[in-house]
């Protein structure tokens, strides 16, 4: 078994500047509870299980509804998404495997839904959850109940 890399003991100025732009995405337009949305998406894609539980977690904790949660994995196939939801979500998958005809796809539909500042935004938030999802994986975090 591989030890668990202790990124916070080992690089904690640069793990806290991840923190800190973690804090400053939570006070920009894009809403928390898409945040979240966004944040259970890619963690999932990643298969970071303490990421995932921590999120869903958030989002019940934010208002947000289990069925809605429960459904994120399947979003294109569920009615339970707003268009600008979808949009963000199929950015957030795009950008996540890094396909790059996707991306454009997905860019053109977030047009309709989201400010070119709220793109940039979203585009940070699905940046971040992924350097999360990958510190979170190298330090073997486990899901918590």
């Amino acid at each position: 078994m591989t030890t668990p890399l202790e990124v916070a003991k080992l690089a904690p100025v640069q793990y806290q500047g991840l923190f800190a732009v973690s804090r400053a995405l939570g006070e920009g337009e894009i809403p928390a509870a898409l945040k979240h949305l966004v944040d259970l998406r890619v963690s999932q894609i990643n298969g970071c299980a303490f990421c995932i539980n921590l999120h869903a977690t958030e989002a019940l904790t934010g208002g947000e509804a289990k069925s809605r949660t429960d459904a994120v994995a399947n979003w294109q196939a569920s009615g339970a998404f707003t268009d600008a939801e979808r949009a963000a979500l199929a950015y957030a998958e795009a950008l996540t495997r890094c396909d790059e005809p996707e991306i454009a796809a997905a860019s053109r539909d977030l047009a309709a839904h989201f400010t070119q500042k709220q793109v940039a935004e979203l585009t940070l938030v699905i940046g971040v959850i992924n350097a999360w999802n990958r510190v979170g994986i190298a330090a073997h975090a486990v899901a918590f109940t």
